[in-house]
């Protein structure tokens, strides 16, 4: 039970997925990013690919959280208004999205653990069934916090602009110590050992798992890439398979 109270800001702010909005951050490589970020208006709408790899390569991490910044975001929002990717992202997005993503861009997570200085990363392993398993890497060293938050349940599509995720199941494992990450998170719910604290962050993921945040607009889908956009907030998630 060490540090719960801390550990259920974690599971509120990242079951939501949208607990802050973004707020930008300067980056030692600004140079780059500011130079990707100057793309005249004929590229972003004659040359959406361009943009894409533009985009990519302003990521310092190609398949990490990187730091919200806003010549990045100018960059995927080119991305998006270029009108690439496929069409009907909504309805095309239970075809494409078997695999395992990782969110490479979305400054409010960023935020939230800059503000607590620490960091995440961010995997969806997305299966061919419609089932999706969540697992969010947290470190935070100055509460000697360490561990996985995940969460499970089904995807699909919606309509042509929409897709859902319907959470239904939360869990964590917890470190001592940073090193001992590699043990990795708990696969699933019934491996998680019986505990308070196992029933107590399962019951708050479910109160969490609520419509507002299982409906998701698809701003942009491509076979590895997608962009969900959360427009109560005004904030996006990237994210990139990774396999």
């Amino acid at each position: 039970m060490r540090h719960l109270a801390i550990r259920c800001i974690a599971i509120s702010a990242l079951a939501a997925c949208d607990a802050f909005v973004s707020m930008p951050r300067r980056l030692g490589r600004v140079s780059t990013v500011a130079m990707a970020a100057r793309v005249d208006a004929a590229d972003a709408t004659s040359n959406p690919l361009k943009l894409k790899t533009q985009f990519i390569e302003s990521l310092e991490r190609p398949y990490e959280l990187n730091a919200g910044d806003g010549g990045r975001t100018k960059l995927l929002d080119d991305v998006i208004d270029a009108g690439g990717g496929i069409a009907n992202p909504g309805s095309a997005f239970a075809a494409v999205a078997p695999g395992v993503w990782r969110v490479c861009y979305a400054p409010h997570m960023t935020t939230m653990a800059d503000l607590l200085r620490g960091e995440f990363s961010v995997q969806y392993d997305l299966k061919d069934e419609g089932t999706i398993i969540s697992h969010a890497r947290y470190s935070f060293p100055i509460f000697n916090l360490y561990g996985y938050l995940s969460v499970s349940g089904t995807y699909g599509s919606v309509n042509d602009e929409l897709c859902r995720v319907d959470f239904d199941e939360a869990w964590m494992r917890t470190f001592d110590e940073e090193e001992s990450f590699g043990e990795g998170p708990f696969p699933n719910i019934e491996s998680v050992p019986d505990s308070i604290t196992k029933t107590l962050i399962r019951n708050i993921g479910r109160a969490l798992f609520i419509e507002p945040f299982a409906v998701f607009p698809v701003a942009y889908l491509d076979s590895e890439m997608i962009v969900f956009d959360f427009r109560l907030l005004g904030t996006r998630i990237c994210a990139r398979k990774e396999r």
